[in-house]
């Protein structure tokens, strides 16, 4: 399932470990905790970051998880989901 998206193996080649938390993750709604805590920037101390092309294949990720579990998918608030004003 995952392990076939060629953006998982993105990530897995370059960070064995997040793949293997994607991995054990996907279809459950702790995916998007996951998600937060890898792409959501929340600690204090400074990060490096992911490369680009690992951050768009989790970006895309994300994305694929809401449309293949759509009952797992963020519900999105705030000004940007409120509609035309």
């Amino acid at each position: 399932m995952i392990e076939k998206i060629g953006d998982f193996k993105v990530v897995n080649e370059a960070f064995p470990a997040i793949g293997a938390k994607l991995k054990l993750f996907w279809g459950h709604p702790e995916f998007n905790d996951l998600m937060d805590e890898l792409l959501v920037y929340t600690r204090g101390a400074p990060r490096e970051g992911f490369p680009s092309t690992v951050l768009f294949a989790l970006s895309t990720l994300e994305s694929l998880h809401a449309i293949a579990h759509p009952k797992l998918a963020k519900k999105h608030s705030g000004i940007w989901n409120s509609g035309p004003v």
